[in-house]
């Protein structure tokens, strides 16, 4: 239900918006998709405090708590989705740019475009043409270029720095090895072990698959609309000579 919930935000702005540029429904098409794979990611791992068993005396509980917080020594969840919620927050950050760009441009076609005298008066004419149908064309809108690249560049270091995590820090926990843990109030040896890692590394395959599809194509456009679109500026000049 929770999945449901944050799946509506997400298609009706992706739908409902008034501007496009290219890519856009395709970014919105992941943030769907990997919120998807995150709901069935977290499954798995949802109870690892009770997955991971040691050779202790029953009674002795509290060292394999402490194994187990020298194990997973760092966010696994929490960090999944602090890198959703910054992939997200650069497609959002990307909308904000187009919005006021649209602004500034229905701002400059009234100036250009008077509004009628039977219009003025009820303002008919300015609200058709500000919800308008608006494909933004990076070959004019240079700086909104920049910021495009820009809002991919974040991507790219936010997926990069998430497949870091999985293959330095969250593949090894669960690679099904024995795990020999000593620590300073429990210092054993004790041999422990996380259950049911084929499972769990499913899940990280999942969302290293998405990652890197996610990464390529962030390269692919980023390459594609600075090789495209910067160059037609000194093309157009030369077909207007």
């Amino acid at each position: 239900m929770a999945m449901v919930t944050g799946l509506i935000p997400i298609l009706r702005t992706a739908v409902e918006a008034t501007t496009d540029y290219d890519g856009r429904t395709m970014w919105y098409g992941f943030a769907v998709v990997r919120l998807i794979a995150l709901y069935v990611s977290e499954r798995p791992w949802g109870h690892l405090d009770q997955d991971f068993d040691c050779l202790v005396n029953g009674t002795n509980e509290f060292c394999r708590k402490a194994c187990f917080n020298e194990h997973f020594n760092v966010p696994v969840v929490s960090l999944w989705n602090t890198c959703y919620v910054f992939f997200v927050a650069s497609v959002l950050l990307m909308e904000l740019f187009t919005s006021q760009i649209r602004h500034n441009l229905h701002k400059a076609a009234l100036k250009k475009k008077p509004l009628p005298v039977e219009k003025n008066l009820t303002g008919t004419w300015a609200s058709e043409h500000a919800h308008k149908d608006l494909v933004l064309d990076f070959h004019q809108q240079k700086v909104l270029l920049v910021l495009y690249l820009g809002c991919i560049m974040l991507r790219l270091v936010g997926e990069l720095a998430f497949l870091y995590a999985v293959f330095w820090w969250y593949l090894p926990m669960v690679s099904g090895e024995l795990i020999v843990c000593s620590t300073e109030l429990c210092p054993g040896p004790y041999n422990c072990l996380v259950r049911f890692p084929a499972e769990k590394s499913m899940s990280l395959y999942l969302l290293t698959f998405l990652s890197i599809s996610v990464a390529l194509v962030s390269i692919v456009f980023g390459f594609y609309s600075g090789c495209h679109y910067l160059p037609k500026k000194n093309d157009s000049k030369e077909l207007s000579v």
